[in-house]
């Protein structure tokens, strides 16, 4: 008997603690690292006197989801290639605005509301040839953000030299000192960038490539996949979809660059 009943009291004391985790108890202490390269107005990073600070349309639409369901963000500023690594590897939760393929989806999760697709600008020299198609990029070295996924379009052109770097400033240099011809690039990214960093000997061309759509994506490796816990965040997601949320947030940062 007295072994039933301690038996029972450990039951109960365990019901009683999952009883707190499901009633949110401890949901609001649940902390998620976000790893995120600069890219404004998308991730925008920067220096206070407090430290770092972190912005962007698709940095205020996660906090946003966040908040609505009672978790915490910590974010980790890596290049992009670093970022696909960690959430890979299962050392980071959350990732804002990779595209989907097929090798990714192997160890990321995509929530179900995309984001804002992003139309991607070419820019060539100042004094260079127009690029009006695909095909006029032929023969040519185009600048790329290291590990990006690139349009399929690109398949397409013969002879083709793709250069990597690992952010969209270097690229812009490359570009403004000739040691590229030509680098594809978001189009709200190019206007911040050339806006803060510029100014520089570029123009942008007439072709612009159609945008695929971004994510936020999650680690499979990570507990808030494994424990099922993230369908309460994919809700909040697809809830602002649909409720204006998301456009709201993107007017704020894309009508400046209008």
């Amino acid at each position: 008997m007295l072994r039933l009943r301690s038996w029972l009291l450990w039951v109960a004391v365990c019901l009683a603690g999952a009883g707190g985790l499901f009633a949110g108890g401890n949901a609001a202490a649940r902390e998620l690292t976000v790893v995120i390269n600069p890219a404004p107005p998308y991730r925008l990073v920067k220096e206070t006197p407090d430290g770092l600070s972190y912005s962007g349309i698709y940095v205020e639409v996660v906090r946003e989801a966040a908040r609505r369901v009672g978790i915490d963000l910590a974010f980790e500023v890596v290049p992009f290639r670093r970022a696909l690594y960690l959430i890979e590897r299962g050392k980071a939760d959350l990732m804002l605005g990779p595209n989907r393929t097929d090798e990714r989806q192997q160890y990321m999760y995509y929530f179900g509301a995309a984001l804002p697709d992003e139309p991607k600008a070419i820019y060539i020299g100042a004094l260079d040839g127009d690029i009006r198609s695909i095909q006029d990029l032929g023969a040519k070295s185009v600048g790329v953000l290291r590990g990006a996924n690139h349009s399929r379009q690109l398949d397409e052109v013969a002879d083709i030299r793709l250069v990597e770097a690992a952010d969209y400033p270097t690229l812009f240099r490359m570009l403004d000192m000739h040691r590229i011809h030509a680098l594809i690039v978001p189009e709200l990214l190019a206007v911040e960038l050339i806006r803060r960093e510029g100014p520089f000997r570029i123009r942008k061309a007439d072709l612009v490539l159609q945008g695929q759509p971004s994510f936020i994506g999650l680690s499979r490796q990570s507990d808030y996949f494994t424990d099922g816990s993230f369908t309460a965040l994919e809700a909040a997601l697809v809830e602002m979809r649909h409720d204006g949320t998301f456009d709201e947030i993107y007017a704020r940062y894309a009508q400046p660059a209008q």
